[in-house]
């Protein structure tokens, strides 16, 4: 169980690192240059050098080995996390230096949840346990992290100033490093081998090209990676630029942006377990829409009216509740439908993929708020995610998501696309 034991607590630490520094890097930005449009800028460099990162690591992954890249990209975005508050006390953190750091942070913490993601299966076989076990014990730690890290943010924010959350966050990062090169040995990765890989001998581009191939040249994968990537632009606009300056004008503080997503994360955890509870008796295509459908636009279009702070996290949670039920369910459909010996490169694929939009809008949202005020871009954010949900639902693409007759006999840990 020590492999499982290493894998689980690497995963709680770096996740909620990850969580922490989605509130407190926005939160520095803002309180030092007092403008959205520069909080939009530093979310392109970050998360574009993130999905970039993840989309070209597969091969990588595959050559170097999961464990090895997972402890030194940790300890590098550890050291770009300390290089931020140093700098700034020095008073040597021009923009564009800030810009560097967030854009190595990226780089490091895309392949760093690539290589646990894909660390899952080998840790089962070592333990001799199920996958499943294991992909539960992970998928857990992710949904917790998403509950304790951004009301951790919120307090140490709030208490000590964001400048000290870099700090934790730094800290968390090591930590991570730490537990993957002590209880996860080097032997762990080859039980998830089987020896078998035809395109063993391909270079780095073909392997690459097969991926991208796998899941692009499908139709449901297709479709449900653009109808994702749309979602995620307005996710993350949410999440990174809009939730921070509502709370800001608000008055609330960064405690209120702590609260919100905590309770979108506690309550997607309930979701989540609702899913392993029943998910199988449940019609798949119309439960994944519908939670689509919940889990976007109420929480987006409550930000912008004039509504108390319970109302808020009542609806956040509301919304929790069914992104819970998603990723399940679209993790199990990308399973099916992509073959074994992609999985790797495959979910490393979709992941980027679904996300690359987000950090090339960022810049245009961060605009966009300080033209013309927060409360209009949430609306048409929550228009623009209820149109991305409706409009594949209904065609034939949307078939691709039905359960099919017989279930895989293989089933490796699932990427979190949403």
């Amino acid at each position: 169980m020590r492999p499982i034991v290493g894998l689980v607590t690497s995963e709680a630490f770096a996740y909620t690192g990850t969580r922490l520094a989605m509130i407190a890097i926005p939160w520095f930005v803002l309180e030092t240059t007092g403008s959205p449009a520069h909080m939009g800028v530093v979310t392109l460099f970050e998360l574009g050098a993130y999905t970039l990162a993840r989309l070209f690591v597969g091969p990588v992954l595959d050559r170097v080995g999961q464990r090895a890249v997972s402890v030194r990209v940790d300890l590098l975005a550890a050291a770009a996390l300390v290089v931020v508050p140093l700098l700034f006390s020095a008073g040597l953190l021009p923009f564009p230096v800030l810009l560097v750091l967030v854009t190595v942070i990226g780089l490091a913490t895309g392949p760093s949840e690539a290589a646990k993601v894909s660390l899952s299966p080998s840790v089962a076989a070592a333990a001799g346990v199920r996958v499943e076990r294991v992909t539960g014990l992970t998928g857990t730690v992710d949904r917790l992290s998403m509950t304790v890290g951004p009301i951790a943010a919120g307090a140490v924010v709030a208490a000590l100033g964001s400048l000290t959350a870099l700090y934790v966050n730094a800290v968390l990062m090591v930590l991570a490093a730490l537990v993957m090169a002590l209880l996860v040995s080097r032997d762990v990765e080859a039980a998830g081998r089987d020896g078998t890989d035809p395109e063993e001998g391909d270079g780095y581009l073909a392997r690459l090209h097969a991926g991208w191939r796998a899941v692009w040249g499908d139709l449901p994968l297709r479709t449900l990676v653009a109808m994702i990537m749309v979602t995620n632009v307005v996710d993350v606009a949410v999440m990174s630029l809009a939730l921070p300056v509502w709370a800001a004008e608000g008055g609330w503080g960064p405690q209120a942006v702590g609260l919100v997503a905590g309770a979108l994360g506690g309550a997607s955890v309930a979701g989540s377990l609702i899913a392993v509870w029943i998910g199988h008796r449940l019609p798949r295509r119309a439960t994944f829409f519908a939670a689509m459908v919940l889990a976007g636009p109420p929480r987006v279009l409550v930000l912008a009216l004039d509504v108390p702070l319970w109302a808020v996290l009542a609806v956040w949670a509301g919304s929790g509740l069914g992104g819970g039920l998603i990723n399940p369910i679209l993790s199990a459909v990308v399973f099916e439908r992509l073959p074994a010996r992609m999985v790797g490169r495959g979910m490393s694929m979709v992941g980027a993929l679904a996300r690359i939009g987000a950090p090339v809008a960022a810049p245009g949202v961060g605009v966009a708020i300080g033209l013309f005020g927060v409360s209009p871009v949430l609306a048409a954010g929550a228009a623009l995610y209820l149109a991305a949900v409706c409009l594949p639902a209904f065609g034939r693409a949307a078939r691709g998501l039905e359960r099919p007759p017989e279930p895989p006999e293989a089933v490796q840990r699932p990427d979190q696309l949403a």
